[in-house]
């Protein structure tokens, strides 16, 4: 009630001195703090940065209630859509928040899990620990059945030039020169050179398993508006799951069955 009538005391008093209370109230609007990744990456500061997006994003929040303290998805969920009820753009905010080497959805995860903690720069694929568990997290589109991710990076920490050269070679072969290799130029490449195609999927698959999928689990988050954030699925990427999708800037983008 103190709290309530300070600022009712506050809003008269703007508005005996001919104050527009309702622009004062957006412009004094919080939306960033002075918080670097190190901040992220212990849970030295855990409840104080706990407070700061309580008060100042979701103060209807009750983070002792809804904070979980293992990963799961069931509960991330219902928290997550939580926070989309009590401000929706709020939450686009902290789902998005600006810090430098840290991607879409972390600062939410840190923010939701009592335990959790965002890897550093020299945690090379690791972007969560919560205990002695760690999981990368991947911002990724899904299909309508919720079956496949894609429209995401693998990472920069092995060789693939000689997988992509091998996909150009075959595009070449089908329609000519040009930037990446497609889906639709996929499907013609399998058309007319099947085994080629198949042994080069089976190479790319073979590397991106050994040198990123089987290190740890992944917790993939939807990317697109409607689902922005929340967790499709949470999985330890098999050998057999990952395809080769296309060849985008030169880069390969795999898609998984999760």
């Amino acid at each position: 009630m103190n709290r309530f009538k300070f600022f009712t005391e506050e809003g008269d008093q703007m508005a005996a001195a001919g104050l527009n209370v309702d622009f004062i109230r957006r412009a004094e609007k919080v939306i960033s703090f002075n918080l670097t990744a190190v901040d992220f990456q212990s849970v030295e500061y855990k409840k104080e940065i706990q407070w700061l997006f309580t008060k100042n994003f979701f103060p209807s929040f009750d983070i002792n209630l809804n904070a979980i303290d293992t990963v799961d998805k069931s509960r991330l969920n219902t928290a997550i859509n939580k926070l989309k009820i009590i401000n929706k753009s709020g939450y686009e905010k902290l789902h998005k928040y600006n810090i430098k080497g840290i991607g879409p959805g972390e600062i939410v995860m840190y923010y939701l899990l009592n335990k959790g903690y965002l890897g550093g720069g020299s945690s090379a694929g690791v972007d969560l620990v919560v205990g002695s568990s760690k999981y990368e997290i991947k911002a990724v589109d899904i299909s309508p059945d919720g079956k496949i991710a894609n429209n995401f990076k693998t990472g920069g920490t092995f060789q693939t030039s000689d997988l992509i050269t091998r996909a150009m070679k075959l595009k070449k072969k089908v329609n000519g020169a040009g930037e990446g290799v497609n889906g639709a130029t996929i499907k013609q490449i399998i058309a007319i050179f099947p085994e080629e195609w198949k042994k080069l999927e089976e190479d790319y698959r073979k590397r991106v398993y050994d040198n990123y999928f089987k290190n740890h689990e992944i917790i993939f988050i939807n990317n697109k508006p409607k689902n922005l954030g929340e967790i499709a699925s949470i999985k330890k990427i098999q050998l057999n799951d990952i395809f080769f999708e296309r060849v985008t800037s030169g880069v390969i983008k795999p898609k998984v069955a999760i």
